[in-house]
């Protein structure tokens, strides 16, 4: 006797939960830019989009793509900048003109310290070192890596997630409380809050 074959079972649809993710994020970006641009219109309902510097315009040029904490960062890194240096360093304006030259991938190429320096804020005969000596502090504190070139010292930048090296200063005990409870705040508003757990 041969036993007959059993049925396969019915194969279910398989749903692609980041894909339904990915839309659902979608369709609340896209809710909350209407909101955004209605209650724009109503408060300036002389403003057209040519009046405004608009990411979707595919005719402007110049935009960065910068974590939305980065002011709470530089405000950190000026803080922490006593535990690696022995004084308050305002090397955030560094890393803010760091981040506004990076690209996805996370490197960024100077090819003039000075031109970085001046664009950071540091004018005068010692720009170039101080600029060096505020990219030193970043690498110091977990921010970057640097590494020469034919250029300077400090030609090329590896920017780190900045959630990661805040996370790790917190574990060291460097930061304030206060500091990273405002910073998990702010995460938590944008939704990158599990980025600190």
């Amino acid at each position: 006797m041969t036993e007959e074959p059993k049925s396969a079972t019915p194969l279910l649809p398989t749903i692609d939960l980041t894909a339904l993710n990915q839309k659902q994020l979608q369709k609340k970006a896209s809710k909350a830019k209407e909101a955004a641009i209605a209650m724009r219109q109503h408060l300036w309902p002389d403003v057209t989009d040519a009046h405004l510097w608009l990411l979707d315009e595919k005719t402007r040029k110049g935009f960065a793509q910068i974590p939305r904490i980065l002011p709470l960062l530089m405000n950190i890194i000026s803080d922490v900048s006593k535990r690696v240096s022995g004084k308050s360093v305002p090397a955030g304006r560094t890393y803010l003109v760091l981040w506004c030259r990076v690209f996805s991938e996370g490197f960024v190429k100077i090819d003039s310290e000075a031109a970085a320096a001046l664009e950071a804020g540091y004018s005068g005969e010692r720009n170039v070192t101080t600029w060096r000596e505020h990219v030193r502090v970043l690498k110091e504190l977990g921010f970057i890596d640097f590494k020469e070139g034919p250029s300077g010292p400090t030609q090329y930048i590896l920017l780190f997630n900045p959630y990661a090296v805040v996370k790790e200063l917190h574990a060291k005990r460097w930061l304030p409380q206060n500091q990273y409870t405002a910073l998990f705040q702010r995460a938590t508003d944008i939704g990158a809050g599990s980025e600190l757990k």
